[in-house]
């Protein structure tokens, strides 16, 4: 499977593919028959008819893939299904390509051609790497002989060449900048900004209603988000973490109670639906074996948790008694103390129930009553945590300033997507296009 997948992604890089060489020579002539025409550019019956297998088998794989995530997938998986839209798609390629031509975007900068060159060989080493990884996986070959040999099975099994992801890049490059050109005037206004912020400030009112949890998680994870819910809040932590050797200890002391804990659930099983005729006294020994060593494992987790806070106790304290001072600077103090290096600058973003942190730190997080307040230090198997309740989060809409860039980036790319498709679309309809489809017989 993992073969197939390979060599239909190495059949997708290149539009011009070599056939078969074990085939008739009606079979011959037939493949070689025009079947698109652009300005006197052609694509022959067996270009497309590997394109549009190609096509069929990837749909046919994100069709599986999919099912086997329960999800539902409908990509259209049969050569008469996708001829259409793999044909258009040549088309359009061809034009672009020929259009970049006759506005000399084939000519290349020296920075332009070393990018193509870099890309190309990154390409093409990638499809050595993996031909040698699935059809050489046992080699005792040198590292050049090696590569000699996958560069000849490639040249044998029809993969593409070096000079194929040349032409390649070259191309992509090409119509690149043909893209860039005739975008470059489009413009986001600012009525378009506050149009684009009301659809999805509404938009995410309704996500957060049907699932209040998931703001958080996009905030916390740097999501840019469009409207602020009720119930949220900013809340900033010193964390002190356990010591590297206590870490393990306690990793490894919580790894055995659960390995303990789910041998006394299979013990207690097995006696639970033992047979009539089983040894129930041995059953019921090895119940309570499980239970002595689950009892075990619960006090040695237990020894190693308080062995860790023990040695950061004094460095807790000191930490605590400086954020509680009158005039502590909790903002300085995160800075030179907490050992969390994934806390967004604005701290972290939390509500009642909140479950993406363990349930101590958003208990003592939701606890604190004002701006400001911070918590006594609060375990976990982390270490401490000495949470500071930094700022309410307004119920409403976010501003226009608030996600100026992200909108302004993605509102952008969706009209010079317009404005290039629709330059496009002129383009094709300008050329001269001449397609005979009913001859690939789907």
């Amino acid at each position: 499977m993992r073969k197939k997948a390979l060599l239909a992604l190495m059949l997708a890089a290149v539009m011009l593919l070599s056939g078969c060489a074990l085939i008739t020579v009606d079979e011959e002539v037939d493949n070689a028959r025009t079947v698109i025409d652009v300005n006197g550019e052609i694509v022959t019956k067996g270009q497309l008819d590997n394109l549009v297998q190609n096509q069929v088998y990837q749909n046919q794989q994100m069709n599986s893939y999919y099912s086997l995530l329960g999800l539902a997938s409908y990509l259209p998986s049969t050569a008469a299904d996708v001829v259409d839209d793999v044909a258009q798609s040549q088309i359009e390629g061809m034009v672009a390509r020929q259009k970049a031509t006759d506005m000399g975007f084939y000519t290349m900068t020296d920075e332009e051609n070393e990018e193509i060159q870099n890309t190309a060989q990154e390409n093409y080493d990638a499809v050595l790497d993996e031909i040698a990884l699935y059809y050489y996986p046992d080699s005792e070959l040198e590292e050049d002989a090696l590569r000699a040999e996958c560069e000849t099975f490639a040249q044998e099994n029809g993969f593409a060449s070096l000079e194929d992801y040349v032409k390649t890049a070259t191309d992509n490059k090409a119509v690149e900048k043909l893209r860039a050109d005739t975008v470059k005037d489009v413009a986001v206004t600012e009525d378009e900004l506050a149009s684009g912020l009301s659809e999805r400030a509404e938009s995410e009112k309704t996500t957060y209603e049907n699932s209040l949890i998931t703001y958080g998680y996009n905030v916390n994870n740097g999501t840019t988000v469009y409207y602020n819910p009720a119930g949220y809040r900013y809340v900033k932590q010193i964390l002190i973490q356990f010591t590297e050797e206590d870490n393990t200890a306690v990793t490894d002391a919580l790894s055995a109670l659960t390995a303990a804990q789910s041998a006394l659930t299979t013990a207690q099983s097995n006696l639970d639906n033992a047979a009539e005729d089983a040894d129930m006294e041995a059953l019921q020994a090895a119940v309570d074996q499980a239970k002595a060593d689950e009892d075990a494992a619960q006090t040695a987790a237990d020894d190693a948790m308080a062995t860790a806070y023990a040695n950061i106790q004094e460095k807790t304290d000191e930490v605590y008694a400086a954020a509680t001072a009158e005039d502590a600077d909790f903002d300085a103090l995160v800075k030179e103390y907490n050992e969390d290096t994934g806390m967004p600058e604005t701290g972290y973003a939390v509500c009642e129930g909140y479950t993406y942190f363990v349930t101590s730190f958003t208990e003592a997080a939701m606890a604190l009553e004002n701006v400001g307040d911070v918590s006594e230090p609060v375990k976990s198997d982390y270490g401490y945590h000495i949470i500071q309740y930094s700022a309410d989060i307004p119920e409403g809409s976010a501003t226009v300033d608030d996600v100026r860039e992200t909108l302004t980036a993605e509102l952008l790319t969706a009209k010079q997507d317009e404005a290039y498709a629709a330059a496009l679309d002129g383009w094709v309809a300008e050329a001269s296009v001449t397609t005979y489809l009913d001859r690939m017989g789907y």
